[in-house]
């Protein structure tokens, strides 16, 4: 990472000129332009700091060029660097104190003057606007040195000329060649963007953040859910609850089974749908025509379900094959527009060629000839192929070394070090909020499975209260996924570690299909008479064809099974996440974890006690999620906190006051004011 060589006088010298604010000479510019910092670490050695290796590779050149001899230097947020910033620190510490030893009396007055500064500073910069581009990223997520952030807009051709500007001004650029428009506004000093109101019908597709010698670059600007993402979402309400509800028409281990199967297909459409609108920026017509066609292959996936281990497999699939292809072709053209990360692209449209090639063998194969073993063979590749490189989500820098160091031990033929050098990457953000949503498609499915119309005059029965207990036990799921194992975050399982944001992203799908699989259950359990108070009669003639008098060993396995492996997928989705530590905080992490895996086999154990009607079969699960819960929120606070606030409630206001000064400026004063 980084080279020791002797240091170079004339390095020295531009940086007197740079500290003067004094123009270097022009033979002498190129030294100093690519140069992000230098710092003098003792009196006699100074360590320059560059973005990137091609600088690095450029100012080796061009001193090589011209005669000279290498320098010490180190990039940008690497361990030298790191390093050289807390000898410069102790250097001037030194030089201070010595300062300080003969001219005790100028330096009194001088740290006087520059404590007041450093007072008046601080209170400034809260009243003012700072730059905090990853500054929320890093709150919510976890600091993470290792990430950038890069301009990633298209440029058109009459923008040419803002563009070369920005280059002169050293901006970074990207390995897409995009920097933003830019304009300048009315204010002198402030720059806004041009705002376009024009949607393109096609725009050269461009990377939102990448991986790049152990540094992830990420899009300047914040990424959001687009509109249509939402729609997609509205179309996966009808196909969870669709394949759910198929699911309990034969709660049997072949239905278990024709479940999986119907599932995993469905959840990877998804997934390749967000990965690809989370690494691209696209934003043009195309594009949407792309997502549209997409929704057209999953919904003819979707009406072939019911039948689809039957007579409609082969359509169901050819569907499904569709939208791989799709997927396949797309990766294609990025390897012909981003040719930066062409071995990625090209290795990800090859991973869904496998996948084609594993669906279209299941069709030729009957059933009674082990159709099944290939089924889960593709099935295996679509969910554990996507995790090859699990780079994707941000790996830091030793982790990057340690992977390139793996793939060296390959012939050195195939030169993979070198093929890899730029990869795309997971916005972190788009992830989880996707993710986040489509478990919240699965807790709103539970929930409106719990639905049923009642014709009793008095509704207040063992339906009414079975599907009460099932809103409750939603709501306890959803409290800890979200509220619980997602808070007091010190770093996400994401940006911790590679095989830390693989398991997250992988233990979604046994999560998300664990709990639809017991909404499903839940739904014909509302609606069964088998316990007391609860009359066919109650319900009305669509709620009576499906009301059922005696429950299926099968059900009940889906359903108590179904909640302990979700619960057992949120505790390793928790263990996943690093949690700030907690003061006095009343029961470890570990703890926990621990009894809300104990409550798990609780409930997986419960389909055993047979003698448990549909009422007692659901009052014990929720009471059980009542309790993991407690325990979780009981045991993430403090001893010294108390649960309830008996302070009096006082509000305080800000009013700002703006007066006028000498010069003829205004400065700004605030008067607080409060009361109980």
């Amino acid at each position: 990472m980084s080279a020791s060589v002797h240091s170079i006088p004339h390095f020295t010298t531009l940086k007197a000129a740079a500290s003067l604010n004094v123009e270097p000479s022009r033979s002498h510019r190129w030294l100093l332009y690519p140069l992000m910092r230098i710092i003098q670490v003792d009196d006699h050695r100074t360590i320059h700091i560059f973005k990137s290796q091609e600088e690095v590779e450029e100012v080796k050149l061009k001193r090589s060029e011209s005669g000279l001899g290498d320098v010490d230097w180190h990039l940008h947020g690497s361990t030298g660097h790191i390093e050289s910033l807390q000898e410069s620190v102790q250097h001037h510490t030194r030089k201070r104190e010595d300062l300080r030893a003969q001219h005790p009396e100028i330096f009194a007055e001088l740290d006087n003057v520059q404590r007041e500064i450093d007072h008046l500073s601080k209170e400034l910069g809260k009243h003012t606007s700072r730059p905090v581009e990853l500054e929320a990223n890093f709150s919510r997520f976890g600091y993470a040195a290792h990430i950038r952030t890069h301009k990633s807009r298209v440029e058109s051709d009459d923008e040419r000329d803002d563009t070369h500007k920005a280059e002169k001004k050293g901006d970074e650029t990207t390995i897409n060649d995009a920097l933003p428009i830019e304009d300048v506004c009315m204010i002198p000093g402030k720059r806004r963007k041009k705002h376009r109101v024009t949607m393109k019908v096609y725009k050269k597709p461009v990377l939102r953040q990448y991986l790049h010698q152990g540094v992830i670059w990420r899009a300047e600007h914040s990424e959001e859910v687009a509109s249509f993402e939402l729609f997609i979402d509205l179309l996966y309400v009808g196909i969870i609850a669709l394949i759910g509800d198929k699911a309990t028409e034969n709660p049997t281990g072949t239905g278990l089974l024709d479940f999986c199967v119907a599932f995993v297909p469905s959840w990877r459409i998804w997934s390749d749908m967000s990965d690809m609108i989370s690494r691209f920026e696209t934003d043009d017509s195309v594009h949407r025509v792309n997502i549209l066609f997409i929704l057209v292959c999953l919904l003819g996936y979707t009406a072939n379900i019911t039948f689809g281990f039957w007579s409609t497999y082969s359509q169901l699939i050819s569907f499904y094959i569709a939208a791989q292809v799709f997927f396949a072709i797309f990766y294609l053209r990025m390897a012909y527009f981003i040719p930066h990360a062409r071995p990625f692209m090209l290795s990800t449209a090859f991973q869904f060629s496998v996948s084609i090639g594993l669906w279209v063998g299941s069709c030729f194969i009957k059933p009674q000839d082990g159709r099944l073993g290939i089924i889960w063979v593709a099935i295996a590749w679509d969910t554990f192929a996507g995790t090859k490189l699990p780079i994707n989500f941000g790996l830091r820098e030793s982790m990057q070394r340690t992977f390139m160091t793996r793939l060296s031990i390959l012939p050195k033929v195939f030169k993979i070090q070198n093929l890899y050098e730029y990869i795309p990457a997971i916005n972190i953000e788009h992830k989880t909020e996707r993710i986040g949503a489509f478990v919240t498609l699965v807790y709103g499915y539970s929930v409106v499975a719990l639905l049923y119309q009642n014709q009793a005059t008095f509704g207040l029965n063992a339906f009414f209260g079975k599907a009460a207990l099932g809103l409750i036990q939603a709501f306890c799921f959803n409290w800890i996924y979200f509220d619980v194992d997602a808070s007091h975050l010190r770093m996400h399982a994401i940006r911790r570690h590679a095989s830390s944001a693989s398991i997250w992203l992988t233990v979604h799908l046994p999560f998300v299909m664990s709990f639809t699989l017991s909404a499903a259950a839940l739904s014909k359990l509302v609606v069964a008479h088998d316990c007391g108070d609860a009359s066919i009669d109650a319900l009305t003639d669509v709620y009576q064809a499906k009301s059922i008098g005696d429950i299926p060993n099968g059900m009940r396995w889906y359903y108590c099974g179904g909640l302990a492996v979700a619960l057992l997928s949120m505790a390793t989705i928790s263990v996943c996440h690093v949690h700030a530590p907690i003061d006095g905080q009343r029961l470890r992490k570990r703890t926990r974890l621990s009894f809300r895996v104990v409550i798990a086999i609780v409930l997986l154990c419960l389909p055993l006690a047979k003698s448990l009607n549909s009422l007692h079969l659901i009052g014990t699960t929720t009471a059980l999620m009542i309790l993991a819960l407690t325990v979780d929120v009981w045991g993430q606070s403090a001893w010294e906190d108390t649960f309830w606030d008996g302070q009096e409630c006082r509000y305080r206001a800000k009013q700002l006051a703006i007066s006028g000064t000498s010069s003829g400026a205004s400065s700004e004063q605030y008067l607080y004011s409060s009361w109980g």
